[in-house]
């Protein structure tokens, strides 16, 4: 009788092992694409080709302003032209635009849960559009001084 039960316990270690092998290997799987998902930070942002010009458009009236953060990009003086670089935070998402001898170019576009964006260009000015279903948020920016700013109507 006991020659009977090893071909069971064999069986039972195989199948244990298997499963085992599976799990590890589906908990790694799904861990590897899941990392990011639902972080703003874990977001790519959209790379933008150089552009000029935007929409003159401004936000509809009682949106709020968005914060510009200065973050100045080094270049030396003999072999680039010196820019600078801002951050635009809106509830839709950040617009980064950096403005290089007065010429404003779109860095990236990173948007909320939820949310899409349009980008046009027009007159030196960089448009940038984030909607939502029932809302959207509308950024014209320019070079002030060299440094990129939100431009009125």
């Amino acid at each position: 009788m006991r020659s009977g039960r090893a071909p069971w316990l064999l069986a039972a270690l195989v199948w244990v092992l298997v499963v085992a092998a599976v799990g590890s290997v589906t908990y790694l799987v799904v861990d590897r694409a899941g990392r990011g998902i639902g972080d703003p930070s874990g977001t790519r942002p959209m790379a933008a080709t150089s552009a000029t010009p935007p929409l003159a458009t401004s936000s509809p009236a009682g949106t709020p302003t968005p914060r510009p953060t200065s973050t100045p990009t080094a270049g030396t003086p003999t072999s680039s032209p010196a820019s600078r670089t801002e951050s635009f935070s809106t509830r839709g998402g950040t617009v980064v635009a950096t403005c290089t001898d007065d010429r404003v170019r779109l860095d990236s576009v990173t948007v909320r849960d939820g949310w899409r964006f349009e980008t046009e260009t027009e007159h030196g000015y960089l448009g940038v559009k984030l909607k939502a279903e029932e809302d959207d948020v509308e950024l014209t920016i320019g070079c002030r001084g060299g440094v990129p700013a939100l431009v009125d109507d």
